[in-house]
C-alpha cells in the first residue's frame, strides 16, 4: 500500500491530466516527446536554422536552459485553458531582457482557428507574467518576446496557411484593429524525409509523426528505427525505442492494421542486429502478452503503468543522476497510467528533487 503522505499524488496528477485521457495518440506522443528539453533544443536548431532571421534568433537563445512552463492559466472569462506546450527560453545576453516564450501547438488536422488559439495562449501567458511581476508599470518591465510554432502532421500538406486576418470579418475601417502576428508552421506532410534533419532520435520521431497520418508507416516499419543504430545502446535508448514502438503500434492499429510480434522483430533487428537479441525478445514478449489479453482493460493498464513508472524514473535519473529511495518507491507503487503520464512532465520541469517530492505529496 502507498505511503499515506503521498496518497493524494495520484488524484492530484489525475486532476492535472484529465484531458490527456481524451487526446488522440499523436497529441499524447508529441507531449511526451517534447517534455524532453534536449529534443526541444534540437527541434528549434533544425527549423529556426532554415532562415536568416531564424539563425539570428538562435544565436541569442540559451537552449541549454529551456524550461517547460505550466500549460494551465486562466483567461479573463475565468475558464481554464490548456495549451499543448509552452517553453521559457532565456537569452544568452542582455541585462533586463526577459527571454522568449516558445508556444508549441501540435495539430493533426488543419484548422482556420490556429492563429486565434495561439493568440489566446500568448495573451494568457502574458497576463500571468504581468500579474506576477512586482512592478509591471515600471519602464524596465518588458513582456517576454513570443516564438509561436505549429507542428502539423495531418494526412495532407497545408495549402493555405491560416492567419488571424482571414478569420475575422472584413469591415471597412476596422482592419487596423486586427492584431498582426505570424507563426512558424512546420508542416510535416510537405517535408521530404531528408528535411527532417540528421539528429537520429529527432529524425525518427518526426518521420513517425509524418508517416503515422499519411498511410505509409506500416510499409516502412522495417526501416523506421535505423537512424537509432548510431546511438549508444543504453537505458535512455531503450526507453525511446519502447516509447516509439508503443506509438507505432497505436498508429498502425488506427489504420486497421496490426503490428505483430514478427513485425516488431523486423523493426528492432536492423537497429540492434546481434548486439542485443534480448532487446528484441523483451518487446516481443510484451506485445504477445498484450495480444493474449486481447485488449482486456486490466492487463493493458498494468502494462501502461509499468511503462509510465519507467518513463518517470528515466527522466529523473537523467536530470538528477540519483533518485532518493522514498521517491522511487512511491513511483513504483503507482498504478494509474494517466497520473504517471502527467508525472513525466513534472519530472522534466521541476527545478529540484525536493520540488518533485512536493508534487508527489
Amino acid at each position: 500500500m502507498k505511503n499515506s503522505s503521498y496518497s493524494s499524488s495520484a488524484s492530484q496528477s489525475i486532476n492535472r491530466s484529465k484531458q490527456m485521457s481524451s487526446v488522440n495518440i499523436h497529441d499524447e506522443f508529441v507531449r511526451a516527446v517534447f517534455a524532453h528539453l534536449d529534443l526541444v533544443a534540437e527541434f528549434l536548431t533544425l527549423y529556426l536554422g532554415k532562415t536568416r532571421d531564424g539563425l539570428k534568433l538562435l544565436k541569442q537563445l540559451d537552449l541549454k536552459h529551456i524550461k517547460l512552463e505550466t500549460t494551465k492559466f486562466f483567461g479573463h472569462e475565468g475558464l481554464e485553458r490548456i495549451a499543448d506546450l509552452i517553453f521559457w527560453i532565456p537569452l544568452k545576453r542582455g541585462k533586463g531582457m526577459t527571454g522568449v516564450v516558445f508556444i508549441f501547438e501540435h495539430k493533426s488536422v488543419r484548422k482556420r482557428s490556429w492563429p486565434f488559439q495561439l493568440l489566446k495562449y500568448l495573451v494568457g501567458f502574458w497576463n500571468k507574467f504581468f500579474s506576477e511581476a512586482k512592478n509591471p508599470e515600471s519602464s524596465h518591465f518588458m513582456l517576454p518576446a513570443p516564438l509561436l510554432i505549429v507542428l502539423h502532421n495531418g494526412s495532407k500538406p497545408v495549402i493555405d496557411k491560416p492567419t488571424l486576418e482571414k478569420y475575422v470579418a472584413k469591415v471597412f475601417g476596422t482592419k487596423r484593429f486586427i492584431p498582426k502576428f505570424d507563426y512558424l508552421l512546420v508542416d510535416l506532410p510537405a517535408l521530404s524525409i531528408e528535411e527532417l534533419g540528421t539528429a537520429p532520435l529527432l529524425r525518427v520521431i518526426l518521420e513517425l509523426l509524418k508517416r503515422a497520418t499519411d498511410g505509409t508507416l506500416y510499409d516502412v516499419r522495417k526501416q523506421i528505427l535505423q537512424p537509432l543504430a548510431k546511438i549508444r545502446d543504453d537505458e535512455t535508448t531503450r526507453y525511446w525505442i519502447q516509447r516509439i514502438l508503443q506509438y507505432m503500434d497505436k498508429a498502425i492499429k488506427s489504420k486497421k492494421k496490426e503490428l505483430t510480434p514478427e513485425s516488431i522483430d523486423e523493426v528492432i533487428k536492423p537497429v540492434y542486429n546481434e548486439r542485443s537479441t534480448e532487446m528484441s525478445l523483451t518487446f516481443l514478449e510484451k506485445l504477445e502478452a498484450k495480444g493474449e489479453a486481447r485488449g482486456e482493460a486490466r492487463g493493458e493498464a498494468k502494462g501502461e503503468a509499468k511503462f509510465g513508472r519507467n518513463a518517470v524514473l528515466s527522466v529523473l535519473r537523467k536530470r538528477f543522476t540519483k533518485v532518493p529511495t522514498k521517491i522511487e518507491t512511491t513511483i513504483q507503487q503507482m498504478n494509474d497510467p494517466i497520473a504517471l503520464e502527467s508525472l513525466v512532465i513534472d519530472a522534466a520541469t521541476c527545478r529540484t528533487l525536493k520540488e518533485f517530492a512536493e508534487i508527489l505529496r
